[in-house]
């Protein structure tokens, strides 16, 4: 039961994105799920999976995504680095680190 109640808030949470597609874009939807998934894997494997939500968040925020945004700012023909981005990746790596939380309380 735990977790169907888990897989059904994660879906929920996932589909919000895309219904506000309008509002926020591609771009910045891409930057969340992309963001959600890569704090999935690190939460599950080592070292990450040892390391505090909160440092996990971190690392997929400052260098995962700023990785990104820092190869988008020398590549202006093809990307765009946006601070956007940085706040979609942030929503991403939070919403992971919730998800993990969600998986591992029992209820």
């Amino acid at each position: 039961m735990k977790k169907k109640i888990m897989m059904a808030v994660m879906a929920v949470l996932i589909a919000v994105p895309s219904f506000c597609y309008a509002e926020i874009g591609n771009d910045k939807v891409a930057h969340i799920g992309a963001s959600t998934a890569v704090g999935l894997v690190l939460a599950k494997n080592k070292p990450f999976c040892k390391w505090k939500p909160w440092q996990r968040a971190l690392f997929n925020v400052a260098v995962i995504g700023g990785a990104k945004e820092w190869y988008d700012s020398r590549h202006p023909d093809r990307h765009s680095a946006d601070w956007g981005d940085v706040g979609a990746d942030a929503i991403g790596a939070v919403s992971a680190e919730g998800f993990v939380w969600l998986y591992h309380k029992s209820f």
